[in-house]
């Protein structure tokens, strides 16, 4: 979790362009993402700390606290919308949970997401400027080790589909004459999955994030 609290870090620095430019916007966000539960495939089982069979028929996770940055640059301009291009970052500084304590699943699980996107904001220049956004990228997944586990696969790396949408707010007060703003969204991260070690039903999963803070322009 040092390296991914790091390269949050100097994700947020790299936004942050060399001069000020109106086109460029930076966001620092806040909030949490909820995974769905997963399906145990036929024949699956979890097994219980006492090594008893559990009743459980889904893989259950409780929500996680998410950090994310984001940069984007205006590429179209236009008074009812406006398009740009740029890329998102979440993390969790604290991993995904499992409801339910087994030996042969992991306890938790901790994820980054890295998504170049494109995005439509309509009203740009009116108080609140809702957009929409479509983009895609790299999924990192980190898994606790499952005590009764024999070949487990700890870090795995695939792809990620990313939408969402969120609004904007006008800039509401100034730092060192920089405006900034304010910004409420939720995006869908659907990646492949962690290694569980127990069979699932899917290879899929929807990892929703609910956040919100505070928009720099530039």
């Amino acid at each position: 979790m040092e390296r991914f609290g790091g390269l949050f870090i100097a994700l947020v620095i790299l936004s942050i362009p060399t001069s000020a430019q109106e086109k460029n916007e930076v966001g620092l966000n806040i909030g949490a993402t909820l995974t769905p539960s997963e399906s145990l495939a036929p024949g699956t089982s979890l097994i219980g700390p006492s090594g008893n069979v559990l009743p459980n028929r889904s893989l259950n996770f409780d929500s996680s606290l998410a950090l994310g940055a984001e940069y984007n640059r205006r590429i179209v301009s236009g008074s009812r919308v406006a398009f740009y291009g740029g890329i998102d970052f979440l993390a969790s500084p604290k991993d995904v949970q499992l409801s339910q304590v087994t030996q042969n699943a992991p306890k938790s699980y901790a994820y980054i997401f890295l998504t170049p996107h494109v995005r439509a904001k309509f009203n740009p220049q009116r108080g609140l400027s809702p957009w929409l956004e479509l983009g895609g990228g790299y999924a990192r997944f980190l898994s606790a080790v499952p005590p009764a586990a024999t070949a487990f696969e700890r870090g795995r790396n695939t792809g990620a589909f990313e939408f969402g949408g969120g609004v904007d707010t006008h800039s509401v007060f100034h730092v060192f004459k920089i405006p900034i703003g304010f910004r409420l969204e939720v995006r869908d991260f659907y990646s492949g999955l962690p290694d569980y070690n127990v069979k699932v039903t899917g290879n899929l999963q929807n990892n929703v994030a609910f956040s919100a803070g505070l928009l720099i322009r530039f």
